[in-house]
């Protein structure tokens, strides 16, 4: 992408705070619709695929060629530029991360924790199931312990990177390209999810559609984006002696405004409150229906509205003065707060309940306790994702561009 989409980072905001939300062990502080919210994830897929593909194709050369080898070979140096690129920002915060767990959980073992975390060689373990790249599959199969279960997302937009260059290539042509997107969707709707015994949740084979809803919508977006259906003046057509009042408000800038900002919030609490509204008996079902191929559905139709809405750049989410800039900034750095808030959960967990006896009555089990435990917790995952980020994120992300810049010099 040719500059930094506000409106993307603001969603990035939206998925990590609902992913924490979920996570945290605070979770009396919210109402049971909102805690059992575990769709930051479904959001987080979207976005990666719209962004992911739309910085690829953006550096495809033009024509691509007749034939798959001709395209293969023109795109070559774009293609191996794209997996530098998703390497520099992938890898090493996600392995930094992990020796960091690999750390802590010495410390801990060697304090005479008997926690399951405090386990340096299942930190291990799992740490090399995530360099082998099956790292969901080997935790979904019962391969390895699942300390860090939320790198499991990782390895899915790993197998996803591995593919979306291929896809794009060889198909070639947009049309193309959106068919070949259909086909695979349909697979994991209609045969894979079904077919799968185990937990849909976690694996590739059955969450891999959100990611290609993400690219569809990057395929799309110079058609879609100046469609008149978006301009709020088309909508309230001409403003005559007879047109009704709420259509002369509808052309007001600040009602404008005020309406996109409503519709944007009002989707980021839909995706928020749907997995607990599923997760109760309100509907008449039970069991794991939230987790189902209906639900996931549900799910990324929300995210894939948001982020269509985003890729607008007109406002629509959560373009609200005072907000805007915080959500921005944990946008920016959403990624090393992904990876590092279940490592301070599990060092909360243990050290809380060692220590419990020595803690003031008013850090208890209380709402007032829990509140002022989450917002120290909160400062600490700020804390940790901001020295990640300055120190290995961003440093690794400006070796990964001189590395490219060389590598495209020498190719050319």
């Amino acid at each position: 992408m040719s500059h930094k989409n506000l409106e993307i980072e603001r969603l990035r905001a939206v998925a990590v705070l609902l992913t924490i939300i979920v996570h945290v062990p605070f979770k009396q502080l919210f109402h049971p619709y909102l805690y059992s919210s575990f769709t930051g994830v479904d959001l987080f897929f979207v976005i990666s695929g719209f962004v992911v593909s739309q910085s690829l194709l953006s550096t495809l050369p033009r024509p691509l060629g007749d034939t798959p080898v001709q395209r293969l070979e023109r795109s070559r140096q774009s293609i191996l530029a794209f997996y530098l690129r998703r390497v520099f920002r992938i890898a090493p915060s996600a392995f930094f991360y992990i020796f960091l767990y690999w750390v802590v959980a010495y410390v801990m073992s060697a304090t005479g924790s008997i926690a399951s975390f405090a386990r340096p060689a299942d930190i291990f373990r799992e740490g090399i199931a995530f360099a082998g790249g099956i790292y969901n599959y080997a935790m979904v199969f019962g391969g390895i312990p699942t300390n860090m279960s939320h790198y499991y997302s990782l390895s899915i937009e790993e197998h996803f990177y591995l593919l979306a260059p291929m896809l794009l290539v060889l198909c070639g042509r947009t049309s193309y390209r959106l068919a070949a997107c259909a086909i695979c969707v349909a697979l994991v709707l209609f045969v894979l999810r079904p077919l799968t015994s185990v937990s849909i949740a976690n694996l590739t084979h059955t969450r891999v559609d959100e990611l290609l809803y993400g690219v569809v919508i990057a395929l799309l977006i110079d058609k879609y984006r100046h469609l008149p259906m978006w301009r709020f003046n088309t909508l309230a057509g001409n403003v005559n002696a007879a047109s009704p009042i709420f259509m002369r408000l509808l052309r007001a800038p600040r009602m404008r405004a005020f309406l996109k900002t409503v519709f944007g919030i009002t989707l980021c609490a839909l995706l928020a409150l749907l997995p607990g509204v599923l997760n109760t008996d309100i509907l008449g079902r039970s069991g794991q229906f939230y987790f189902s191929n209906a639900a996931l559905c549900g799910y990324a139709l929300v995210s894939v509205a948001l982020v269509v809405l985003a890729s607008l750049e007109r406002g629509w989410i959560l373009n609200i003065r005072m907000l805007a800039p915080f959500l921005e900034y944990i946008g920016s750095r959403s990624y090393s707060i992904y990876l590092g808030h279940v490592l301070l959960i599990l060092v909360y967990n243990d050290l809380y309940f060692r220590f419990y006896e020595r803690i003031p009555d008013s850090l208890k089990l209380t709402r007032t306790g829990y509140l002022i435990q989450f917002a120290v917790f909160m400062l600490l995952v700020l804390a940790l994702a901001e020295l990640s980020y300055r120190l290995v994120e961003t440093t690794c992300k400006d070796l990964g561009k001189r590395v490219i810049r060389n590598f495209m010099e020498a190719r050319g």
